[in-house]
C-alpha cells in the first residue's frame, strides 16, 4: 500500500539496479535505500560495487551487492535466485548497467566485435534481466521495470555507432516488454536521460576535445556546469517506481 502520508517511500520493496555501481545506478541504489527499500546492487565491477553496498549500510540501509555480467544468462539467473533467496521476493528492476564505446570511430573503422559488445550488454543484457525476473516481478503484484536507454538512439544520434544503436534497442526492448506484460500485473518503462555528469559521459567529453584539440579542462568544467547529475536521475527513477506513476507508460525523458 501507499504511504500517504509520504507517496514516495519504497518501505517493504525489493528493488533490483544493475550497473549500480556507480553513476545514473548508484545514485538510485542510494536514493531507493534512503527511501525504505531493499536494495541489491549487481554490477560486473566488484570492488566499487562493494563499496557501493557498505556506504547504504553504513548510512542505515539495506544493500547487499552480486557480482554479475549481465552479458551471461547463467550470472543473471544466479543474480535473481540470490535476490530472491534473500528477501523472498523481487518488486523492482532497474537495468542501468550500460557502456559506451569508441566515440566518434567512423563506420568503416569500427570493430564488428566492439558493436556486438555493446549490443550485449546494453539490449541483451537487460532482456535477460527481464527473462529471468518476470515470475518474481509478476508474483509481486506491483512489479515495475525500468530500462536505462537514452536520448541517444531514440530521438537524436550519438557520438558512438555502437552505443546509439544499442540504447534504440534498449528502447524497443522496453516498449515490447510493456505490451506483453501490461495484462500481467506488470509496469515497465524507459527512462531516456540527456547529458548526465557521469564517467562515461566525462570521457566522451575528453575525447572530443582531444580530436578537436580543444581544452580537456574547460570541456570538463563546460559539463560540471551545463550537465544534469546522477541524482537528479536517479530522483525521476524513484518516483517512477513508486505507486505515485501508476499512470505513467512508455518513454520517460529527463535532462
Amino acid at each position: 500500500m501507499t504511504n500517504e502520508a509520504n507517496p514516495l517511500d519504497l518501505s517493504n520493496r525489493v528493488v533490483l539496479i544493475t550497473g549500480g555501481a556507480q553513476g545514473i545506478g548508484e545514485a538510485t541504489a542510494q536514493l531507493c535505500a534512503a527511501r525504505g527499500a531493499q536494495v541489491v546492487i549487481a554490477d560486473v565491477k566488484q570492488d566499487v560495487g562493494e563499496r557501493a553496498a557498505a556506504q547504504i549500510r553504513e548510512n542505515g540501509g539495506t544493500a547487499d551487492f552480486f557480482r554479475t555480467d549481465v552479458r551471461d544468462p547463467v550470472q543473471v539467473s544466479a543474480l535473481i535466485d540470490f535476490t530472491q533467496q534473500r528477501h523472498g521476493r523481487l518488486d523492482t528492476l532497474i537495468c542501468a548497467a550500460g557502456v559506451l564505446r569508441l566515440p566518434y570511430v567512423q563506420p568503416e573503422d569500427f570493430p564488428l566485435e566492439e558493436f556486438a559488445f555493446s549490443l550485449d550488454v546494453n539490449v541483451i543484457g537487460p532482456f535477460l534481466c527481464a527473462k529471468y525476473a518476470t515470475p518474481l516481478l509478476v508474483d509481486s503484484k506491483r512489479g515495475v521495470i525500468i530500462i536505462v536507454a537514452s536520448g541517444a538512439g531514440v530521438i537524436g544520434a550519438s557520438s558512438s555507432l555502437g552505443y546509439g544503436s544499442s540504447k534504440g534497442g534498449a528502447n524497443g526492448l522496453g516498449m515490447t516488454l510493456g505490451a506483453h506484460l501490461s495484462g500481467r500485473g506488470v509496469r515497465v518503462n524507459v527512462l531516456c536521460p540527456g547529458n548526465i555528469v557521469t564517467e562515461m559521459k566525462l570521457n566522451v567529453e575528453i575525447a572530443n576535445a582531444e580530436r578537436s584539440g580543444a581544452s580537456v579542462d574547460e570541456a570538463l568544467a563546460t559539463a560540471h556546469q551545463n550537465y544534469g547529475t546522477p541524482m537528479g536521475v536517479a530522483r525521476v527513477i524513484g518516483f517512477m517506481i513508486s505507486d505515485e506513476a501508476d499512470y505513467v507508460r512508455g518513454n520517460v525523458f529527463t535532462r
